[in-house]
């Protein structure tokens, strides 16, 4: 589609109907993005709802901590995923639900699964946090591997 001009009818008339053709197409422009985006967005959550723990996930997880460890930190944020694709968008961990992580689905209970299994067994704790709020609404979950050093207990 061929954006208009103001072409030789000079008047107040055509540079209107330039503003609006323009107006028009960067409209027509915001939906093809905002189609788009939507679409990548059903097809991450897709991936999240089927996505399985890797076998590799431990040496993943060994990774993320000695990098945390060499910053200082006592916990590291293992993976993070929009509040809006759980069931409860969220909400069992905003009110510190103690049993938050039956609300999980997908990946996420997964991997909370894994964590019962072969973390939790290894003295880490596993706390999921509302990373950002946009709009005032959760936003991205994240999950966080923590451990204690010897001069916190």
């Amino acid at each position: 589609m061929g954006m208009e001009t103001i072409g030789k009818d000079f008047s107040a008339a055509s540079v209107r109907s330039f503003l609006q053709s323009k107006k028009r197409q960067a409209e027509e422009e915001e939906r093809a993005y905002e189609a788009a985006a939507k679409a990548q967005r059903e097809k991450l959550r897709e991936q999240f709802m089927e996505r399985e723990v890797q076998p590799e996930a431990m040496q993943r997880v060994v990774t993320l901590v000695q990098k945390a460890v060499e910053r200082g930190e006592k916990q590291a944020l293992i993976f993070q995923f929009p509040s809006d694709w759980l069931p409860d968008s969220g909400r069992g961990i905003t009110s510190q639900d103690p049993n938050w992580h039956a609300k999980l689905d997908g990946f996420a209970q997964r991997a909370y699964a894994y964590f019962e299994r072969e973390l939790a067994p290894r003295g880490f704790q596993l706390r999921a946090q509302i990373m950002d709020w946009p709009g005032g609404m959760p936003g991205d979950v994240g999950f966080f591997l923590a451990w204690k050093s010897q001069e916190d207990m």
